[in-house]
């Protein structure tokens, strides 16, 4: 063991560790949830810090062989296991203090090693005075939590364009297989399978337009305010050259500093945008996923429509049972989603005069949803949405039988005595056609042209 110093006192911290006394006091005080702040959190922190400390050495407050021991300390550490060296449970003290000092720590730690020094001595490189400098919690901890979630959700904006295309495929493929529409749950008007999956298709378009417009707020950053946002100990020009190397680091060329920095320190809001676009998508995936259970319920006692790919037995007890159960985990992840983004909108409201507090729990919710959302839309395409099949002649069926082909007749026939044929249809269980035959309502002709189900699933 080793002994480390604080402002309360005195610790015996384990000799080899990377973090210090107040990383070791934290973990003390919040065994709550056994689960570790989001790796992306924690990569982004290391990359912020080596930019402060190039930052710094720019603008002349730091020695180049401090900057370089923080800068090596960071690159040494992205190359390890660095993971094992973040104690601090998810749910920490507010505004992300022991989060930030964890970094400090480990960072200045490993620094000391490489310039030769020893673990928790500090003589060359300290956790506040060096690898702090220039920076408080209070404008590190939103900058990391917007930089990790922005760099997060790119690769769910692929997953979506990925699944975009997926529905667009299928689509496709079901260009000509005609069913019944339905409204109310009840028989509506004919309609393609694929104008049904080409509808999805388009609402993922609009999700993927409105989570794009969630992350222009994330990309707005707030350091260089330091503690209230008036920049005190800041030196000039850090905020500049920090920002290049932020941009370097996280290839992207639209990054900047917020214009008003006490508000970046006040407000949340481009968290709570960014979860919003979350939950909207999240909703109208629930829909969708409904609607795919829906269409595939069955396969002899439900509407049967497509076939999902089978992905494992459906029950314990029930031989050869088939659940939808990609499905039922999405609209589970969904559902998660839908209660993070709850959470946060209280988190977002709690923030008192200069600083919202409540950083950590927005940024795990955050970065929980977006991760969980990427990997189920990934699952979700490749094991269903890729293998759904049509039951083209049960939609075929399905748009014969349908009373509400009766609609396309108004115009010839009159309101009223089309509403006549359709309760005569539900009736005697003959089809509208069938009765307009009998009747002599109309020609041969005018039935192929008016009752064709091709032409009237086709926009005019």
């Amino acid at each position: 063991m080793r002994i480390e110093k604080d402002g309360l006192g005195e610790l015996s911290i384990p000799e080899d560790v990377y973090y210090g006394i107040q990383s070791f006091r934290a973990s003390k005080n919040f065994p709550i949830s056994g689960t570790q702040v989001h790796p992306e959190l924690i990569k982004t922190f290391l990359l912020l810090k080596r930019a402060c400390a190039v930052a710094n050495e720019k603008a002349q407050v730091l020695d180049n062989e401090k900057s370089t021991a923080i800068q090596d300390a960071v690159d040494k550490l992205l190359g390890e296991d660095y993971l094992k060296h973040f104690i601090v449970d998810a749910y920490q003290a507010g505004a992300g203090t022991s989060q930030n000092m964890n970094a400090n720590e480990v960072i200045a730690n490993k620094a000391n090693v490489l310039l030769g020094g020893g673990l928790g001595t500090y003589d060359h490189i300290h956790p506040n005075d060096h690898v702090n400098m220039s920076q408080s919690t209070n404008d590190t901890y939103p900058t990391a939590m917007r930089l990790a979630t922005l760099n997060l959700s790119k690769q769910l904006v692929l997953e979506l364009q990925r699944l975009s295309h997926a529905f667009k495929d299928k689509a496709q493929e079901f260009d000509l297989v005609i069913k019944s529409g339905r409204t109310h749950l009840q028989d509506a008007v004919p309609i393609r399978l694929g104008q049904e999956f080409g509808a999805y298709e388009t609402t993922i378009d609009h999700l993927i337009e409105i989570l794009i417009y969630s992350q222009d707020y994330l990309r707005e950053l707030g350091l260089g305010g330091s503690a209230v946002g008036t920049g005190i100990n800041v030196p000039h020009g850090f905020r500049d050259y920090a920002l290049i190397e932020l941009q370097e680091y996280f290839e992207d060329e639209d990054l900047h500093m917020a214009e008003n920095m006490c508000s970046a320190m006040q407000s949340q809001l481009p968290m709570m945008v960014f979860s919003n676009a979350l939950r909207v998508i999240a909703l109208e995936l629930t829909r969708i996923c409904n609607d795919l259970r829906l269409l595939s319920s069955g396969p002899a006692n439900g509407l049967g429509e497509i076939n999902l790919p089978s992905t494992q037995p459906g029950s314990s007890i029930m031989p050869g049972k088939v659940n939808p159960s990609i499905l039922e985990m999405a609209n589970q992840v969904f559902y998660k989603v839908l209660g993070n983004d709850q959470a946060m909108a209280y988190a977002i409201q709690a923030g008192q005069l200069e600083l919202n507090v409540m950083m950590p729990v927005m940024a795990q919710l955050a970065l929980e949803s977006t991760h969980i959302l990427t990997n189920t839309l990934k699952t979700l395409r490749e094991l269903c949405i890729n293998d759904i099949e049509a039951n083209v002649e049960v939609c075929a069926k399905y748009a014969a039988q349908t009373s509400q082909i009766v609609t396309a007749l108004n115009p010839v026939i009159g309101y009223a005595k089309a509403a006549e044929l359709t309760k005569e249809s539900l009736r005697t269980k003959k089809t509208v056609i069938e009765l307009v035959r009998e009747q002599g309502l109309l020609s041969e002709d005018q039935i192929k042209d008016l009752l064709d189900p091709k032409k009237l699933t086709v926009p005019h």
